[in-house]
């Protein structure tokens, strides 16, 4: 009973062990970005059956579970980083996935109007609640707005102006924006909606949504649904083509399946060097939280 409670456990261990070294593997198989949801999880599995093991006369199981807990610190610590003081000049920039499903958007435009951001960044935008940009029409004049899939398009909306010629959509890949007259100069505000990781297409969809970011000439903010991870390839793939860093700890946005899965997958991105702070704002009749960023221009 005792040797088959160690092979049980011996198994476990290197199982999850495998898992969480897949969770690292985005760069060479979409699968590892579907893994890197679960990274946390893979990581307490290795140490909680690891140790046990160890217990169980495999002392050598000991150095199993420090690798375990090694390996995801810097993961655990986007969630628990300190808060950012920001100097008094900041952009307010406001996320939001909308749900595409048709309802009164009085209340959240109220919300957004408390906030009173700079850049408006949504998804899944339909004629069921494309009266969110109306009703902000007045605070948010500069829009710009692109279909995207069946569940609905993607928006930017901007109390700055527009500047002319630049707005762009690109209704195959989920992206679309637009350069606005910021007070420190020219900015690019983008939204995106990317699609889910492996087996989904979010791996085809980076593909011809990157050279399209490349190609933005200036600082950009980015706010979106990613369905990805914040410690993700996408995200960083998506960072990387912009110069810009995710503003914030990760925060949960998407909580149909906590406390089990918390997943922060909608994210704001600024320019790389930047600091910021983050905050989350109510459902108020989606699915997702809003997501605040305040960030230093």
């Amino acid at each position: 009973m005792k040797r088959r409670s160690r092979i049980l456990l011996g198994a476990l261990a290197v199982v999850c062990a495998l898992l969480l070294a897949g969770s690292f593997a985005g760069a060479l198989h979409p699968l590892g970005d579907s893994l890197a949801v679960f990274r946390l999880h893979f990581a307490a599995g290795v140490v909680v059956f690891a140790s046990l093991w160890a217990a169980m006369g495999r002392r050598a199981a000991v150095a199993l579970a420090f690798v375990g807990a090694f390996a995801v610190l810097p993961t655990a610590w986007m969630w628990v980083r300190p808060a950012e003081a920001v100097p008094a000049a900041t952009l307010v920039h406001y996320q939001k996935n909308l749900l595409w499903v048709r309802r009164d958007m009085t209340r959240l435009a109220a919300d957004i109007r408390s906030v009173s951001p700079d850049v408006l960044t949504v998804q899944e935008l339909t004629d069921g609640n494309v009266a969110v940009l109306n009703l902000l029409a007045t605070d948010l004049p500069s829009q710009q707005v692109c279909d995207f899939d069946r569940i609905g398009g993607v928006a930017v909306a901007s109390r700055w102006a527009k500047v002319p010629g630049s707005g762009f959509c690109d209704e195959a890949h989920g992206v679309t924006g637009m350069q606005v007259e910021a007070p420190q100069g020219p900015l690019w505000v983008v939204s995106l909606h990317l699609h889910w990781p492996f087996p989904y297409s979010q791996s085809e969809q980076m593909e011809g949504l990157l050279p399209i970011l490349q190609g933005l000439d200036g600082p950009v903010v980015i706010g979106g649904d990613f369905n990805s991870v914040p410690w993700s390839t996408s995200v960083a793939r998506i960072a990387e083509a912009t110069g810009t860093a995710r503003i914030g700890p990760a925060r949960s946005t998407y909580r149909e399946f906590e406390p089990l899965v918390p997943l922060p997958i909608d994210h704001v991105l600024a320019p790389a060097g930047r600091s910021g702070t983050t905050e989350t704002r109510p459902r108020l009749g989606s699915d997702h939280l809003g997501l605040v960023a305040r960030i230093a221009l």
